[in-house]
């Protein structure tokens, strides 16, 4: 009778767990990792936008940064290719339009 108690308290505390994360951590962990990701993506833009076909008159410079930052180069350059205007999305995330 007691296993079957403890069995019970433990699945409903599972059931609980599951019911905060799903309401409260989820949606605000993908917040987090949609800005994470458009800080980045801004970063990333400034430094290799030449790689897009936006001008960028010190990208001689921004090359000694590339060694720390090539594994992350290929999955930023497909991320952004699929977006259809990166330049008005970026300047509507701080209101320049």
């Amino acid at each position: 009778m007691k296993n079957r108690i403890r069995s019970f308290f433990r699945e409903m505390g599972v059931w609980i767990h599951g019911i905060f994360f799903g309401t409260f951590l989820d949606k605000s962990t993908g917040i987090i990792r949609k800005e994470a990701f458009d800080m980045n993506d801004n970063v990333m833009l400034l430094l290799y936008g030449d790689l897009l076909g936006i001008p960028n008159p010190i990208s001689y410079y921004s090359l000694e940064l590339l060694p720390y930052l090539a594994e992350d180069l290929e999955p930023w350059q497909r991320r952004i290719l699929h977006r259809k205007y990166i330049v008005g999305e970026k300047a509507a995330q701080y209101d320049f339009c």
